[in-house]
């Protein structure tokens, strides 16, 4: 279950989520950059299993601004239930609860992500909350393969004021 809150003025909203299952293939390096394969591999993975209908979500672990984008680790992510188990290339992780700052929005070109990225950053602390340690991430409504056009959420973790 999740708590939403619109706040005054704008479009960012808060969300408290529950915690989630996920299964992942980390991938380190540029963000958005050698996503493809390791996506393939765990939707392969996930339609074996019959866990295809899960939620996409891409864990981002670190800060671009402070780490060099070589290092950059990205988790890609389907929701899964609790008590799932991984493989060797699929691990198991858990996303816990906690509260959020996010919008939604439809992206239509990959230049798009970090623009919103730092639109988000920069109304969070506007709004005047702390950040938490917990990874930012994007749930991914709804993605279409030929057009590229995304139906995404960007989720900012921060503590309770």
């Amino acid at each position: 279950m999740s708590v939403v809150e619109r706040l005054a003025g704008g479009e960012m909203k808060t969300e408290t989520i529950s915690r989630k299952t996920l299964a992942f293939i980390r991938v380190t390096g540029p963000y958005g950059e050698n996503y493809d394969q390791p996506l393939d591999q765990l939707f392969q993975w996930a339609g074996e299993h019959g866990l295809q209908n899960g939620q996409c979500l891409f864990l981002y672990h670190d800060d671009p601004d402070k780490i060099p984008a070589a290092e950059c680790r990205t988790d890609l992510c389907l929701t899964v239930p609790a008590g799932t188990e991984g493989t060797a290339e699929i691990g198991i992780q858990t996303l816990p609860e906690g509260r959020y700052c996010l919008v939604r929005k439809i992206i239509k070109h990959k230049d798009e992500y970090p623009i919103e990225w730092h639109r988000l950053g920069k109304q969070v602390k506007e709004a005047g909350f702390l950040s938490d340690d917990r990874p930012c991430f994007e749930l991914y409504h709804s993605y279409d393969l030929e057009t590229q056009v995304a139906d995404v959420g960007f989720y900012w973790p921060v503590k309770d004021r």
